[in-house]
């Protein structure tokens, strides 16, 4: 893209212009909003949407796109996690990344973080480092097999800087079989205010005439550990604490767990966020 203030290419992958220091935005939101994104998202909405008149669900239909406008991004993590964030206003949440070039952590001896790196790269080429991964939520919960506590974020803390994926980036690569070089597909992915947008293209035609409000959330985020769907969101830069509006999860079985919760409790608290353990 050429910048608007000094006229000079920009690259994909910067934020700000390498010539005049002009903010271009998040590269992640510019590449979502590229013309071929947004019209082949919108071909994507008109075909579930004839769908849904054509089956009776036409309402149904709309009854999801406006729950989903009112969806959040949560992100599973370990309660240590989160009581280390909470820690004080100095602390940062890293990316998987970032723990790793710090040597804060070691990538896990499975097939999905072998597989990172090559297909976050092929997402966003030279910046995949600096994005945080989370899932689409209506009920606040999310993907356990990520942790067992769900950070729920801020909309005003992330809106700007988040984008929404069709589903897991690895499955994603592997169902289409994309290599490296490989353009992805266009309107799979698009911006935060447009998420609900993605759902209906996505999850439209799994809608029946009786489909309820409460079908709503498991439609959206699958409850199956083994193989959950899901939406996924991307979210550019730090995430500080007072970005954090809710934690939920269950209830700690071990003592030093219990104790750690009662930490993270009170540490909610001071910056305002709300708490919802199950028993």
């Amino acid at each position: 893209m050429e910048c608007i203030k000094c006229h000079e290419k920009i690259p994909e992958h910067k934020r700000f212009c390498m010539v005049c220091g002009n903010d271009a935005g998040y590269p992640n939101v510019r590449a979502a909003l590229r013309d071929e994104e947004l019209s082949a998202l919108e071909l994507r909405v008109k075909d579930a949407e004839e769908d849904a008149a054509l089956r009776g669900c036409k309402s149904v239909l709309k009854k999801f796109c406006d729950s989903v406008a009112q969806s959040s991004v949560v992100i599973g993590c370990s309660l240590g996690k989160i009581n280390e964030l909470l820690s004080s206003d100095t602390q940062l949440f890293q990316t998987f990344y970032q723990a790793l070039g710090g040597e804060a952590r070691l990538p896990e001896d499975n097939k999905w973080d072998k597989m990172r790196q090559p297909v976050d790269s092929l997402l966003y080429p030279y910046y995949y480092e600096n994005i945080h991964f989370g899932s689409l939520s209506i009920d606040l919960t999310g993907i356990s097999s990520y942790g067992n506590y769900f950070m729920v974020l801020k909309e005003l803390a992330i809106k700007d800087r988040a984008t929404v994926f069709e589903e897991n980036a690895i499955m994603f690569i592997t169902k289409h079989r994309i290599v490296a070089g490989d353009p992805l597909p266009p309107g799979y992915r698009t911006t935060w205010m447009k998420r609900s947008l993605l759902a209906v293209a996505k999850l439209g035609k799994r809608l029946t005439p009786s489909s309820t409000e409460s079908d709503f959330p498991k439609l959206l985020a699958s409850p199956d550990t083994t193989d959950p769907d899901f939406i996924e969101v991307h979210i550019y830069g730090p995430i500080h604490r007072r970005a954090i509006k809710h934690l939920s999860g269950p209830e700690p079985r071990q003592k030093p767990d219990k104790v750690l919760l009662k930490s993270v409790s009170k540490k909610l608290t001071e910056i305002g966020a709300t708490m919802e353990i199950s028993r």
